[in-house]
Protein backbone atom coordinates (compact mmCIF):
# COMPACT_ATOMS: atom_id res chain seq x y z
CA UNK A 1 0.00 0.00 0.00
CA UNK A 2 2.66 2.52 1.29
CA UNK A 3 5.02 2.04 -2.14
CA UNK A 4 2.63 1.65 -4.52
CA UNK A 5 1.42 5.34 -3.50
CA UNK A 6 4.50 6.67 -4.45
CA UNK A 7 3.85 5.77 -8.60
CA UNK A 8 0.30 5.24 -8.62
CA UNK A 9 -0.08 8.70 -8.51
CA UNK A 10 2.03 9.33 -11.86
CA UNK A 11 -0.55 8.19 -13.80
CA UNK A 12 -3.13 10.21 -12.46
CA UNK A 13 -1.25 13.23 -13.29
CA UNK A 14 -2.41 14.09 -16.59
CA UNK A 15 -6.42 13.76 -15.12
CA UNK A 16 -5.22 15.23 -12.01
CA UNK A 17 -4.20 18.48 -14.22
CA UNK A 18 -7.50 18.56 -16.06
CA UNK A 19 -9.81 17.92 -13.05
CA UNK A 20 -8.25 20.59 -10.25
CA UNK A 21 -6.82 23.21 -13.25
CA UNK A 22 -2.92 22.21 -12.38
CA UNK A 23 0.51 23.06 -14.07
CA UNK A 24 3.74 21.17 -14.67
CA UNK A 25 5.06 22.52 -11.45
CA UNK A 26 1.86 22.01 -9.45
CA UNK A 27 1.72 18.36 -10.63
CA UNK A 28 5.65 17.78 -9.25
CA UNK A 29 4.16 19.21 -6.06
CA UNK A 30 1.13 16.70 -6.01
CA UNK A 31 4.41 14.18 -7.04
CA UNK A 32 6.69 15.03 -4.30
CA UNK A 33 4.72 16.04 -1.53
CA UNK A 34 4.12 12.29 -0.50
CA UNK A 35 7.70 11.25 -0.97
CA UNK A 36 9.13 14.44 0.28
CA UNK A 37 7.37 14.01 3.65
CA UNK A 38 7.54 10.54 3.52
CA UNK A 39 11.78 10.40 3.06
CA UNK A 40 12.04 13.60 6.08
CA UNK A 41 10.33 11.57 8.86
CA UNK A 42 12.03 8.06 8.48
CA UNK A 43 15.06 8.44 10.49
CA UNK A 44 12.35 9.75 14.07
CA UNK A 45 10.05 7.15 13.36
CA UNK A 46 12.54 4.31 12.79
CA UNK A 47 13.64 5.58 16.62
CA UNK A 48 10.08 5.72 17.49
CA UNK A 49 9.53 1.84 16.62
CA UNK A 50 12.82 0.85 18.10
CA UNK A 51 11.60 2.56 21.37
CA UNK A 52 8.16 2.66 20.97
CA UNK A 53 7.31 -0.64 19.88
CA UNK A 54 6.90 -1.64 16.17
CA UNK A 55 3.37 -2.60 16.33
CA UNK A 56 2.33 0.00 17.99
CA UNK A 57 3.99 3.01 15.64
CA UNK A 58 2.50 0.64 13.05
CA UNK A 59 -0.78 0.80 13.63
CA UNK A 60 -0.62 4.69 14.07
CA UNK A 61 0.68 4.78 10.59
CA UNK A 62 -1.95 2.95 9.50
CA UNK A 63 -4.90 5.22 10.90
CA UNK A 64 -2.93 8.13 9.66
CA UNK A 65 -2.44 6.78 6.20
CA UNK A 66 -6.23 5.76 6.28
CA UNK A 67 -7.00 9.87 7.04
CA UNK A 68 -4.79 10.53 4.40
CA UNK A 69 -6.56 8.89 1.77
CA UNK A 70 -9.64 10.05 2.43
CA UNK A 71 -8.51 13.95 2.91
CA UNK A 72 -7.26 12.79 -1.14
CA UNK A 73 -10.24 11.51 -1.71
CA UNK A 74 -12.22 14.44 -1.32
CA UNK A 75 -9.59 17.39 -2.47
CA UNK A 76 -11.13 19.76 -3.77
CA UNK A 77 -8.38 21.84 -5.36
CA UNK A 78 -4.61 20.85 -6.55
CA UNK A 79 -3.20 22.60 -2.85
CA UNK A 80 -5.52 20.44 -1.13
CA UNK A 81 -4.41 17.51 -2.56
CA UNK A 82 -0.48 18.19 -1.87
CA UNK A 83 -1.60 18.35 1.49
CA UNK A 84 -3.33 15.45 1.74
CA UNK A 85 -0.55 13.86 0.02
CA UNK A 86 1.35 15.40 3.19
CA UNK A 87 -0.96 13.64 5.60
CA UNK A 88 -0.07 10.02 3.27
CA UNK A 89 3.39 11.24 3.44
CA UNK A 90 3.46 10.38 7.50
CA UNK A 91 1.85 7.85 7.76
CA UNK A 92 3.66 6.18 5.24
CA UNK A 93 6.90 7.22 6.89
CA UNK A 94 5.09 5.74 10.33
CA UNK A 95 4.28 2.43 8.25
CA UNK A 96 7.27 1.18 6.01
CA UNK A 97 10.24 1.03 8.72
CA UNK A 98 8.06 -0.67 11.33
CA UNK A 99 6.75 -3.66 8.97
CA UNK A 100 10.47 -4.08 8.00
CA UNK A 101 11.51 -3.75 12.12
CA UNK A 102 8.59 -6.00 12.69
CA UNK A 103 9.58 -8.98 10.30
CA UNK A 104 12.94 -8.75 11.98
CA UNK A 105 11.37 -8.92 15.13
CA UNK A 106 9.29 -12.07 14.70
CA UNK A 107 11.64 -14.06 12.48
CA UNK A 108 14.05 -14.86 15.54
CA UNK A 109 15.94 -17.61 13.19
CA UNK A 110 18.32 -16.20 10.69
CA UNK A 111 17.80 -18.29 8.26
CA UNK A 112 13.56 -17.96 8.00
CA UNK A 113 14.41 -14.00 8.91
CA UNK A 114 15.93 -13.75 5.83
CA UNK A 115 13.77 -15.53 3.59
CA UNK A 116 11.62 -13.01 5.60
CA UNK A 117 12.88 -9.75 4.39
CA UNK A 118 13.46 -11.57 0.93
CA UNK A 119 10.34 -11.80 0.43
CA UNK A 120 9.45 -8.14 2.29
CA UNK A 121 11.84 -6.30 -0.36
CA UNK A 122 10.56 -8.42 -3.78
CA UNK A 123 6.96 -7.33 -2.61
CA UNK A 124 7.23 -3.44 -2.01
CA UNK A 125 9.44 -3.90 -5.65
CA UNK A 126 6.51 -5.16 -7.42
CA UNK A 127 4.19 -2.65 -6.00
CA UNK A 128 6.07 -0.07 -6.71
CA UNK A 129 6.59 -1.30 -10.48
CA UNK A 130 2.47 -1.76 -10.54
CA UNK A 131 1.54 1.11 -9.24
CA UNK A 132 0.97 2.72 -13.08
CA UNK A 133 -0.64 -0.52 -14.07
CA UNK A 134 -3.22 -0.41 -11.07
CA UNK A 135 -3.08 3.39 -11.74
CA UNK A 136 -4.40 3.13 -15.11
CA UNK A 137 -6.96 0.47 -14.69
CA UNK A 138 -8.39 2.28 -11.59
CA UNK A 139 -8.36 5.86 -13.04
CA UNK A 140 -10.21 4.51 -16.62
CA UNK A 141 -13.13 2.60 -14.42
CA UNK A 142 -13.57 5.64 -11.83
CA UNK A 143 -11.60 8.14 -12.26
CA UNK A 144 -8.10 9.67 -10.24
CA UNK A 145 -9.82 9.84 -6.51
CA UNK A 146 -10.37 5.95 -6.85
CA UNK A 147 -6.34 5.24 -6.64
CA UNK A 148 -6.98 6.84 -2.96
CA UNK A 149 -10.07 5.37 -1.84
CA UNK A 150 -8.17 1.74 -2.53
CA UNK A 151 -6.37 2.10 0.55
CA UNK A 152 -8.87 2.00 3.14
CA UNK A 153 -9.95 -1.66 3.20
CA UNK A 154 -6.06 -2.18 2.68
CA UNK A 155 -5.28 -0.51 5.71
CA UNK A 156 -7.93 -1.51 7.86
CA UNK A 157 -7.20 -5.41 6.75
CA UNK A 158 -3.11 -5.09 7.85
CA UNK A 159 -4.62 -4.10 11.36
CA UNK A 160 -6.46 -6.95 11.76
CA UNK A 161 -4.06 -8.87 10.41
CA UNK A 162 -0.89 -7.31 12.76
CA UNK A 163 -3.62 -7.20 16.02
CA UNK A 164 -4.21 -10.49 15.46
CA UNK A 165 -1.01 -12.04 14.04
CA UNK A 166 1.73 -10.21 15.49
CA UNK A 167 2.84 -11.76 19.45
CA UNK A 168 2.49 -9.11 21.95
CA UNK A 169 6.25 -9.74 22.64
CA UNK A 170 6.90 -7.41 19.50
CA UNK A 171 5.45 -4.26 20.98
CA UNK A 172 8.14 -4.21 24.06
CA UNK A 173 10.71 -1.57 23.34
CA UNK A 174 14.12 -2.61 22.26
CA UNK A 175 16.19 0.70 22.09
CA UNK A 176 16.51 3.56 24.31
CA UNK A 177 17.98 5.88 21.91
CA UNK A 178 16.45 9.59 21.98
CA UNK A 179 14.00 10.68 19.22
CA UNK A 180 16.46 13.71 18.68
CA UNK A 181 13.44 15.85 17.67
CA UNK A 182 15.65 19.56 16.89
CA UNK A 183 18.01 17.71 14.02
CA UNK A 184 15.17 15.73 12.68
CA UNK A 185 13.50 18.91 12.28
CA UNK A 186 16.42 20.50 10.95
CA UNK A 187 16.63 17.36 8.51
CA UNK A 188 12.94 17.90 6.78
CA UNK A 189 13.55 21.75 6.68
CA UNK A 190 16.89 20.56 4.40
CA UNK A 191 14.55 18.43 2.32
CA UNK A 192 11.85 20.87 2.15
CA UNK A 193 14.53 23.47 0.81
CA UNK A 194 16.33 21.24 -1.16
CA UNK A 195 13.39 20.07 -3.40
CA UNK A 196 11.61 23.31 -3.61
CA UNK A 197 14.59 25.08 -5.04
CA UNK A 198 15.10 22.23 -7.94
CA UNK A 199 11.37 22.37 -8.50
CA UNK A 200 11.40 26.10 -8.68
CA UNK A 201 14.38 26.21 -10.96
CA UNK A 202 12.19 24.42 -13.39
CA UNK A 203 9.60 27.88 -14.04
CA UNK A 204 12.44 30.67 -12.76
CA UNK A 205 15.38 29.45 -13.27
CA UNK A 206 18.91 29.12 -11.43
CA UNK A 207 19.82 32.16 -10.92
CA UNK A 208 16.34 33.41 -9.23
CA UNK A 209 16.32 34.73 -5.74
CA UNK A 210 14.10 32.07 -4.26
CA UNK A 211 15.73 29.09 -6.24
CA UNK A 212 19.58 30.32 -4.72
CA UNK A 213 17.74 31.32 -1.46
CA UNK A 214 16.68 27.89 -1.06
CA UNK A 215 19.37 26.12 -2.45
CA UNK A 216 21.57 28.18 0.01
CA UNK A 217 19.64 27.08 3.36
CA UNK A 218 19.02 23.56 2.59
CA UNK A 219 23.71 23.18 2.30
CA UNK A 220 23.79 25.44 5.59
CA UNK A 221 21.42 22.67 6.86
CA UNK A 222 23.16 19.63 5.71
CA UNK A 223 26.57 21.02 6.78
CA UNK A 224 25.22 21.56 10.19
CA UNK A 225 23.67 18.05 10.31
CA UNK A 226 26.94 16.03 9.32
CA UNK A 227 28.70 18.33 12.13
CA UNK A 228 26.12 18.01 14.24
CA UNK A 229 26.00 14.03 13.63
CA UNK A 230 30.41 13.90 14.13
CA UNK A 231 30.68 15.00 17.22
CA UNK A 232 26.85 14.12 18.94
CA UNK A 233 26.70 11.53 21.17
CA UNK A 234 23.56 10.10 20.56
CA UNK A 235 23.56 10.67 16.58
CA UNK A 236 20.62 10.15 14.52
CA UNK A 237 21.88 7.05 12.78
CA UNK A 238 23.82 4.94 15.07
CA UNK A 239 27.27 4.71 14.52
CA UNK A 240 27.50 0.52 14.95
CA UNK A 241 25.37 1.06 11.27
CA UNK A 242 27.30 4.15 9.43
CA UNK A 243 30.59 2.57 10.22
CA UNK A 244 29.87 -0.98 8.43
CA UNK A 245 30.01 -0.38 4.67
CA UNK A 246 27.45 -2.90 3.88
CA UNK A 247 25.22 -0.96 5.59
CA UNK A 248 26.40 2.41 3.87
CA UNK A 249 26.79 0.94 0.52
CA UNK A 250 23.70 -0.44 0.23
CA UNK A 251 21.94 2.77 1.56
CA UNK A 252 23.44 4.92 -1.20
CA UNK A 253 22.61 1.91 -3.72
CA UNK A 254 19.09 1.69 -3.03
CA UNK A 255 18.95 6.15 -3.29
CA UNK A 256 20.72 5.72 -6.77
CA UNK A 257 18.44 2.99 -7.78
CA UNK A 258 15.30 5.41 -6.43
CA UNK A 259 16.62 8.28 -8.43
CA UNK A 260 16.47 6.68 -11.64
CA UNK A 261 13.58 4.41 -11.32
CA UNK A 262 11.36 7.30 -10.13
CA UNK A 263 12.32 10.14 -12.00
CA UNK A 264 12.03 7.65 -15.18
CA UNK A 265 8.66 6.71 -14.58
CA UNK A 266 7.14 10.57 -14.31
CA UNK A 267 9.23 11.99 -16.72
CA UNK A 268 7.63 9.42 -19.25
CA UNK A 269 4.04 8.84 -17.86
CA UNK A 270 3.82 12.37 -18.62
CA UNK A 271 5.68 11.82 -21.96
CA UNK A 272 3.06 8.83 -23.08
CA UNK A 273 0.10 10.91 -22.58
CA UNK A 274 1.07 13.93 -23.64
CA UNK A 275 2.93 13.38 -26.86
CA UNK A 276 1.69 9.80 -27.50
CA UNK A 277 -1.89 10.54 -26.71
CA UNK A 278 -2.34 7.86 -24.67
CA UNK A 279 -4.81 7.90 -21.62
CA UNK A 280 -4.43 6.48 -17.88
CA UNK A 281 -5.52 2.99 -18.39
CA UNK A 282 -3.10 2.86 -21.77
CA UNK A 283 -0.08 4.44 -19.77
CA UNK A 284 -0.67 1.93 -16.86
CA UNK A 285 -0.64 -0.84 -19.41
CA UNK A 286 2.68 0.61 -21.86
CA UNK A 287 4.66 -0.22 -18.01
CA UNK A 288 3.31 -3.68 -17.35
CA UNK A 289 6.31 -5.29 -18.50
CA UNK A 290 8.35 -3.73 -15.72
CA UNK A 291 6.33 -5.48 -12.95
CA UNK A 292 6.11 -8.40 -15.00
CA UNK A 293 9.30 -8.88 -15.28
CA UNK A 294 9.96 -7.41 -11.56
CA UNK A 295 7.98 -10.67 -10.60
CA UNK A 296 9.19 -12.97 -12.74
CA UNK A 297 12.92 -12.87 -11.55
CA UNK A 298 11.94 -12.69 -7.99
CA UNK A 299 12.73 -16.77 -7.03
CA UNK A 300 16.01 -16.34 -9.15
CA UNK A 301 16.99 -13.13 -6.91
CA UNK A 302 15.98 -15.18 -3.74
CA UNK A 303 18.69 -17.72 -4.44
CA UNK A 304 21.36 -15.33 -5.46
CA UNK A 305 20.37 -12.65 -2.24
CA UNK A 306 20.82 -16.00 0.13
CA UNK A 307 24.63 -16.54 -1.40
CA UNK A 308 25.46 -12.64 -0.37
CA UNK A 309 23.41 -8.96 -1.96
CA UNK A 310 27.12 -8.43 -4.25
CA UNK A 311 25.90 -10.19 -7.45
CA UNK A 312 22.00 -9.43 -7.61
CA UNK A 313 22.95 -5.72 -7.64
CA UNK A 314 25.49 -5.59 -9.88
CA UNK A 315 24.10 -7.59 -12.02
CA UNK A 316 20.36 -6.07 -11.76
CA UNK A 317 21.57 -2.37 -11.69
CA UNK A 318 24.04 -3.25 -15.23
CA UNK A 319 20.43 -4.51 -16.10
CA UNK A 320 18.82 -1.65 -15.76
CA UNK A 321 21.56 0.61 -17.10
CA UNK A 322 20.92 -1.17 -20.77
CA UNK A 323 17.10 -0.93 -19.68
CA UNK A 324 17.41 2.97 -19.17
CA UNK A 325 19.59 3.33 -22.52
CA UNK A 326 17.18 1.30 -24.82
CA UNK A 327 14.91 3.95 -23.77
CA UNK A 328 16.96 6.62 -25.63
CA UNK A 329 15.15 5.41 -28.80
CA UNK A 330 12.01 6.50 -27.47
CA UNK A 331 10.08 9.13 -29.30
CA UNK A 332 6.49 10.51 -30.66
CA UNK A 333 6.87 7.82 -33.59
CA UNK A 334 9.06 4.85 -32.23
CA UNK A 335 7.44 1.15 -32.11
CA UNK A 336 5.96 0.18 -28.42
CA UNK A 337 8.26 -2.70 -29.19
CA UNK A 338 11.34 -0.06 -27.98
CA UNK A 339 9.50 1.47 -24.95
CA UNK A 340 8.93 -2.57 -24.14
CA UNK A 341 12.64 -3.70 -24.17
CA UNK A 342 13.32 -1.22 -21.88
CA UNK A 343 10.96 -1.28 -19.19
CA UNK A 344 11.49 -4.95 -19.60
CA UNK A 345 15.00 -4.72 -18.48
CA UNK A 346 14.29 -2.12 -15.70
CA UNK A 347 12.14 -4.56 -14.39
CA UNK A 348 14.28 -7.34 -14.24
CA UNK A 349 17.33 -5.35 -13.05
CA UNK A 350 15.20 -3.38 -10.51
CA UNK A 351 13.73 -7.30 -9.35
CA UNK A 352 17.34 -8.23 -8.35
CA UNK A 353 18.43 -5.00 -6.97
CA UNK A 354 16.31 -3.57 -4.82
CA UNK A 355 15.58 -6.95 -3.14
CA UNK A 356 19.45 -7.03 -2.96
CA UNK A 357 19.80 -3.83 -1.01
CA UNK A 358 17.38 -4.24 1.46
CA UNK A 359 18.93 -7.51 2.56
CA UNK A 360 22.48 -6.51 2.81
CA UNK A 361 21.14 -3.64 5.09
CA UNK A 362 19.14 -5.32 7.21
CA UNK A 363 21.79 -8.11 7.23
CA UNK A 364 24.18 -5.77 9.00
CA UNK A 365 21.99 -4.90 11.73
CA UNK A 366 21.34 -5.79 15.23
CA UNK A 367 17.74 -6.92 15.67
CA UNK A 368 17.55 -3.81 18.48
CA UNK A 369 18.39 -1.36 15.36
CA UNK A 370 16.03 -2.87 12.82
CA UNK A 371 13.99 -0.14 12.80
CA UNK A 372 16.26 2.99 12.13
CA UNK A 373 18.13 0.28 9.93
CA UNK A 374 15.23 -0.29 7.98
CA UNK A 375 14.48 3.63 8.38
CA UNK A 376 17.41 4.56 6.94
CA UNK A 377 17.28 2.27 3.97
CA UNK A 378 14.06 3.80 3.34
CA UNK A 379 14.83 7.16 3.96
CA UNK A 380 17.75 7.22 1.36
CA UNK A 381 15.43 5.61 -1.34
CA UNK A 382 12.72 8.32 -0.58
CA UNK A 383 15.59 11.37 -1.14
CA UNK A 384 16.44 9.54 -4.17
CA UNK A 385 12.81 9.43 -5.83
CA UNK A 386 12.41 13.06 -4.92
CA UNK A 387 15.47 14.16 -6.15
CA UNK A 388 15.20 11.96 -9.25
CA UNK A 389 11.59 13.74 -9.91
CA UNK A 390 12.86 17.24 -9.42
CA UNK A 391 16.10 16.81 -11.05
CA UNK A 392 14.75 14.79 -14.48
CA UNK A 393 11.43 16.45 -14.70
CA UNK A 394 13.42 19.99 -14.71
CA UNK A 395 15.65 18.50 -18.02
CA UNK A 396 12.32 16.98 -20.00
CA UNK A 397 9.13 19.24 -19.16
CA UNK A 398 9.52 22.09 -20.79
CA UNK A 399 6.65 24.63 -21.38
CA UNK A 400 4.51 21.81 -20.02
CA UNK A 401 5.14 19.03 -22.38
CA UNK A 402 7.84 16.94 -22.39
CA UNK A 403 10.62 17.51 -25.14
CA UNK A 404 11.80 13.76 -26.60
CA UNK A 405 15.74 14.97 -26.77
CA UNK A 406 15.06 16.43 -23.38
CA UNK A 407 13.80 13.15 -22.24
CA UNK A 408 16.84 11.35 -23.74
CA UNK A 409 19.61 12.79 -21.93
CA UNK A 410 17.71 12.56 -18.80
CA UNK A 411 17.68 8.96 -19.43
CA UNK A 412 21.49 9.17 -19.82
CA UNK A 413 21.11 10.48 -16.26
CA UNK A 414 19.68 7.80 -15.04
CA UNK A 415 21.76 5.18 -16.44
CA UNK A 416 24.43 6.81 -14.87
CA UNK A 417 23.20 6.62 -11.65
CA UNK A 418 22.42 3.04 -12.32
CA UNK A 419 25.78 2.69 -12.85
CA UNK A 420 26.75 4.05 -9.73
CA UNK A 421 24.69 1.87 -7.36
CA UNK A 422 26.11 -1.02 -9.83
CA UNK A 423 29.38 0.12 -8.52
CA UNK A 424 28.94 0.33 -5.39
CA UNK A 425 28.09 -3.60 -4.87
CA UNK A 426 32.02 -3.88 -4.51
CA UNK A 427 31.38 -3.03 -1.00
CA UNK A 428 28.88 -5.97 0.28
CA UNK A 429 29.55 -8.84 1.79
CA UNK A 430 27.24 -11.69 2.37
CA UNK A 431 24.15 -10.39 5.08
CA UNK A 432 25.42 -11.95 8.65
CA UNK A 433 22.06 -14.10 8.74
CA UNK A 434 22.94 -14.88 5.27
CA UNK A 435 25.85 -16.94 5.95
CA UNK A 436 24.72 -19.90 7.45
CA UNK A 437 21.34 -20.14 4.96
CA UNK A 438 21.09 -22.79 2.67
CA UNK A 439 20.72 -21.12 -0.83
CA UNK A 440 18.11 -23.56 -1.97
CA UNK A 441 15.65 -22.69 0.70
CA UNK A 442 13.97 -20.00 -1.76
CA UNK A 443 12.58 -22.03 -3.56
CA UNK A 444 10.43 -23.95 -1.28
CA UNK A 445 7.41 -23.42 0.07
CA UNK A 446 5.72 -21.47 3.21
CA UNK A 447 5.68 -24.93 5.14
Amino acid sequence: MVLLDTTVVNVALGSIARDLTAGPTTLEWVANAYTLVFAGLLLSTGLAADRLGARAVFLGGLATFAFGSVLATLAPTAAALIGAQAVLGIGAALVLPTSLALLSQVFEDPTRRVRAVGIWAAGSAVSFAAGPVLGGLLIQQAGWRSVFVINLPLALLAAVLVLTQVPGRVAAARSTAPLNLGPQAAAIAMLLALTFGLVESNDTGWGSGRVLSALTVAVVLAVGLVLRERSSARPLVPRELVSDRRFTGATAGGALLNFAFYGELFFLSLFLQQERGLDALQTGLAFLPQPLFFMAVAPIAGRMIARGPRLPLALGAGIAVVGSLILIGVDANSPYAVLMAGLALNGIGGGLAIPAVTSAVMGSAPPALAGIASATLNAGRQVGGVLGVAVLSGLTVAGGSVEARAMHEAVVIAALALAAASALSYVLGPPRAAVAAKPAFVMRGSR
